[in-house]
């Protein structure tokens, strides 16, 4: 009785298991892989179109509704910091400049991953690895540490 058991036992593995219900790895690979190089490409294609300004800084940051503590705000006539003049021009080379009041600060910028949300900008001296939230053709908006649990919050727009 035992062996008859163990018999049934092993003609269901092999009916209920068929080659049709494997799917190849590389297939499914092959699917994210092209969506992830689409989304490298199109993030890049925005940060390169053209040069970014300062719309807000803001320390600690929270969430979407709570930005933080407002360091610069273009227009604002009581900012901490005057980032009027700020600039960063991106080339598809995979390099940037950073025009900061008369200084120039040259780097080189990346991607993190295939999914482009941590852009990586890398200076002479520093790094910053920013947390993208909004990459579009209007905004490029992402936060970066600030210190023991706490973040920057950035918000870019086309230079005029």
């Amino acid at each position: 009785m035992r062996i008859f058991n163990v018999c049934i036992a092993i003609v269901l593995l092999f009916v209920t298991c068929t080659k049709t219900d494997i799917k190849p790895v590389n297939s499914a690979l092959s699917a994210n892989t092209t969506t992830d190089v689409s989304i490298v490409k199109t993030r890049s294609g925005f940060l390169i179109s053209h040069p970014w300004i300062y719309q807000g800084y803001y320390f600690h940051y929270v969430d979407r509704q709570h930005k933080g503590d407002p360091q610069y705000v273009r227009g604002a006539s009581n900012n901490i910091l005057d980032l009027d003049a700020t600039k960063y021009i991106f080339k598809k080379n995979g390099t940037f400049v950073e025009y900061d009041g008369g200084y120039t600060y040259p780097g080189k910028w990346k991607f993190s991953d295939n999914t482009a949300s941590l852009l990586i900008l890398d200076y002479q001296y520093w790094k910053d690895n920013d947390s993208i939230l909004v990459l579009n053709n209007n905004h490029c908006n992402y936060t970066a540490p600030l210190a023991y649990h706490d973040k920057i919050f950035t918000e870019l727009i086309p230079a005029q």
